[in-house]
């Protein structure tokens, strides 16, 4: 079909040659009329892939010789078609993900890395800052905070949809396969407000952005609260429409970091009646830095009671060994560096000095020094320096750590 093939090559300049290689190719034209083209696809995964992806892009533009629309119907081995029609089996619903009871305002524990987004959602009324935006690393509580907001929300009698940014998405791609997009509407607006988790997932999906685009102007213009996570600030989201990212900005960017890990080990215990000892508590903050609670949790279903860290080890040595090679070392840090800046690892470890060369291995000796906690002298002997030359360097990425050039690309080095 030639309005097809003509199709998919400019969907090959917009998407690229390998997604479309990857995920539109493959489908199988079955037959076809002037108004109508039935594709197979592979399965249903590929079906869920188009609809998020392509089906928004047909309108106006998948036209006949006579500029009228193309239907375009899918299908899959053992699943029934799908059409721009398509009708559902059973009434149309959609619900809010589960609200972790446990993660409430009274269970989590302020530090200065986190106290200003906590007392402010902790004493919210009314959408005073719209949206609230709250970005930070893994494990920095963010979502903890956006479930205690839910919590705090919902006993002040208002009504909330609470959805991880993938769930989001789910909605909005049954709503299109279904043809029930009027009805999604009036479950996400005829709310008080919306809290979505991790919306750095909605990068490349054209379809939920422009649906959370107006479902974000509608609740906003009604003065209903809207509150974000996600892992960095608006201004660094990739792949994520410029219209979107300026209301992100509209209210106020909160960032939040990690707390310290043996008092959260200790609150987390005391709420599950753990009774460990400092020294355990000690050790499964310091051989699990990446998820001290994963850990604990995998003791208290492997052991009753409170164990000698030597035991302890014995336990979860698999879960030791996972993070073992996870664990930040100086060759990831150089390895990550050198092709960040496209040189190589070799480079930053000789005597070159120019500036394409020098200025990563500045910012690869602040991270061993940042992340690491290494000493100079340790520094020097991995990068073949004087102790003296490392601590200049360091000290001039740190100072310029406020630059908004410096502060990204530190910001995307530490996701290694």
């Amino acid at each position: 079909m030639l309005a097809w093939d003509q199709f998919v090559l400019r969907l090959e300049k917009e998407l690229g040659p390998s997604t479309v290689a990857q995920w539109v190719r493959p489908l199988r034209v079955s037959r076809f009329d002037a108004g109508n083209l039935f594709l197979e696809a592979r399965d249903s995964f590929q079906i869920d892939w188009f609809e998020e992806h392509i089906r928004p892009r047909l309108q106006g533009r998948f036209l006949n010789n006579n500029q009228r629309p193309i239907r375009v119907h899918l299908s899959a081995p053992n699943s029934r078609n799908k059409s721009d029609k398509a009708q559902p089996a059973s009434p149309y619903s959609i619900a809010p993900d589960r609200i972790d009871p446990e993660f409430t305002f009274e269970n989590f524990l302020p530090f200065p890395t986190n106290a200003m987004a906590y007392k402010l959602l902790s004493e919210i009324d009314g959408p005073i800052f719209n949206p609230i935006y709250l970005y930070g690393p893994k494990d920095s509580g963010k979502t903890h905070l956006l479930t205690a907001s839910a919590i705090y929300l919902q006993k002040k009698g208002k009504k909330i949809f609470f959805v991880r940014a993938e769930t989001f998405t789910s909605h909005v791609v049954q709503a299109i396969r279904l043809g029930h997009m009027q009805q999604f509407r009036e479950i996400y607006r005829e709310i008080d407000a919306l809290l979505i988790d991790g919306i750095d997932i909605f990068s490349r999906k054209d379809a939920t952005q422009e649906e959370f685009f107006h479902t974000f102007n509608s609740l906003h213009t009604a003065g209903k609260q809207i509150i974000l996570t996600a892992s960095v600030p608006p201004s660094q989201l990739t792949e994520i429409e410029p219209r979107l990212i300026s209301r992100f900005e509209w209210g106020i960017t909160i960032g939040v970091g990690k707390g310290e890990a043996v008092p959260i080990l200790k609150k987390k215990g005391s709420l599950w009646g753990l009774s460990y000892s400092p020294e355990l508590i000690q050790f499964l903050s310091e051989k699990f830095p990446s998820n001290p609670i994963l850990a604990m949790q995998a003791l208290s279903l492997r052991a009753k009671g409170n164990i000698p860290p030597e035991q302890a080890a014995l336990l979860l040595k698999d879960l030791l060994a996972r993070e073992e090679e996870k664990a930040l070392t100086p060759d990831k840090i150089i390895k990550a560096m050198a092709s960040h800046f496209g040189i190589k690892p070799e480079d930053l470890l000789g005597k070159s000095q120019m500036r394409e060369i020098a200025y990563p291995r500045q910012i690869a000796m602040y991270l061993c020094r940042d992340r690491l906690k290494l000493p100079f002298q340790k520094i020097g002997q991995i990068f073949a320096r004087d102790h003296s030359t490392v601590m200049s360097s360091v000290k001039q990425i740190k100072q310029g750590i406020n630059d908004k050039t410096s502060s990204n690309l530190l910001e995307a080095i530490r996701s290694i």
